[in-house]
């Protein structure tokens, strides 16, 4: 789907202390005052993604972090996560020409993407980005003939049963045919550097980072006794964008790699790691505002005196917006986030449906929950939205996608410059 989210504007807050629930709710409140009938808006905490970005470099100090650009790719976040220092994972000549824009150097920069487009590569090969995937022989030919001096990073299929995604079907080369592809690229005189898996998105068995990691070794090993040197592991994605009770957390993880990686990577080695986190980066940053446009009431008899009554409310985004990636892979994880921007707490709950506001009958957000009764007007608010939702919306019936409020500290905006 065609991105139809115009460029982040470049004014930034000063942060009023958005490190609390309160404050948040506090900044949508006098958003919504400031304009009659405002259409939905984010509210952006771009300290939060600094803050996510120092707890990776404390807790996997190994592992360089690539964000993966496809996430989010508005200008003050990939702005933020480029003064960081941190590297980028770029999935089209879109995506790595907004990083070099940025003045980010070419080191710090890998075109992940298995099957590239020719025109793609070629773009590559003149900006020099030089670091990319492949995980099958067709790809190596494409490369051979359009960017030979590359730097290529086998991608495998990973260890995990339980991804949510599913990648593997799509992309990464199988185990049993790594030696041949790697004899393949020998034979046609390319140069490869490294092994590269993912995860997949959502992941919440860590413990396939350790195997696949295993794995990994295993390559490398072999590799070598075919005059291979590698020396790049990428460990990919599918790390947490925040804390879910009884979810194993980002410290969880990072145990688990730590330990893979000692076991199998000793540091004394010398081998570079890095990953592609991009939940991780952007999820808990950005809090969504959206109001309610229409309502309908449902009433049921349930015996010849008593009704029960139950409600239809249609808010200003949907589907084809900020909730697009709830037609694929996460409508159960959104169901519950929704919440009532109204300071009286004890009012009687009522089952409710929430429609997106176009004419499409699929556009439906999250059906049977628990909400109070709610007037035309009244505003809900939707927390951890920084991840796969303004890069996926679209312009459907023209509706125009959020607005966006970004807010950082006096030490970030001196750092991003104009």
């Amino acid at each position: 789907m065609a991105t139809a989210h115009p460029q982040s504007p470049q004014n930034i807050e000063k942060n009023p202390g958005l490190h609390s629930h309160h404050a948040v709710l506090q900044v949508i409140k006098e958003k919504i005052m400031e304009v009659n009938d405002r259409r939905p808006f984010y509210i952006v905490n771009l300290d939060d993604i600094v803050d996510k970005h120092k707890q990776w470099l404390a807790q996997m100090p190994r592992v360089k972090p690539f964000y993966a650009v496809k996430c989010n790719n508005t200008e003050p976040v990939v702005k933020t996560i480029a003064a960081l220092g941190a590297g980028f994972y770029c999935a089209s000549s879109a995506e790595f020409q907004q990083v070099l824009n940025l003045g980010v150097g070419t080191d710090r920069i890998k075109y992940g993407h298995p099957c590239k487009d020719p025109q793609d590569i070629k773009l590559a090969s003149k900006q020099g980005v030089d670091l990319m995937a492949f995980d099958n022989e067709c790809e190596l030919f494409k490369i051979k003939r359009l960017y030979p001096s590359a730097r290529l990073v086998l991608r495998i299929q990973p260890q995990d049963d339980e991804d949510v995604y599913k990648h593997g079907k799509m992309y990464g080369c199988a185990l049993d045919q790594c030696k041949e592809l790697l004899a393949k690229a020998k034979e046609m005189e390319l140069t490869v550097v490294g092994v590269s898996f993912h995860i997949g998105g959502l992941c919440t068995d860590y413990m396939a980072y350790h195997h696949t990691i295993r794995l990994c070794r295993d390559i490398f090993d072999e590799a070598k006794s075919m005059d291979y040197n590698l020396n790049l592991l990428d460990i990919g994605g599918g790390f947490a964008g925040y804390a879910v009770e009884n979810n194993p957390t980002f410290s969880d993880a990072a145990k688990v790699i730590n330990m893979a990686l000692d076991e199998y990577f000793p540091k004394e080695e010398n081998f570079e790691v890095i990953a592609e986190p991009g939940v991780y980066y952007v999820q808990s940053a950005f809090t969504l505002a959206l109001r309610v446009i229409g309502k309908r009431v449902l009433r049921s008899a349930t015996s010849a005196k008593v009704s029960e009554q139950s409600y239809f409310y249609y808010v200003n985004d949907g589907i084809h917006g900020s909730f697009c990636i709830i037609k694929s892979f996460m409508a159960d994880k959104l169901v519950g986030n929704f919440h009532v921007l109204k300071d009286d707490v004890q009012m009687p709950v009522y089952q409710s449906t929430l429609w997106g506001p176009t004419l499409n009958p699929d556009d439906l957000l999250a059906q049977n929950i628990q909400l109070p009764e709610l007037d035309i007007g009244d505003w809900l608010y939707v927390p951890n939205m920084g991840a796969y939702t303004i890069v996926l919306a679209s312009s459907f019936n023209g509706i125009a996608p959020p607005e966006l409020f970004y807010f950082a500290s006096d030490e970030i905006t001196s750092g991003l410059g104009d």
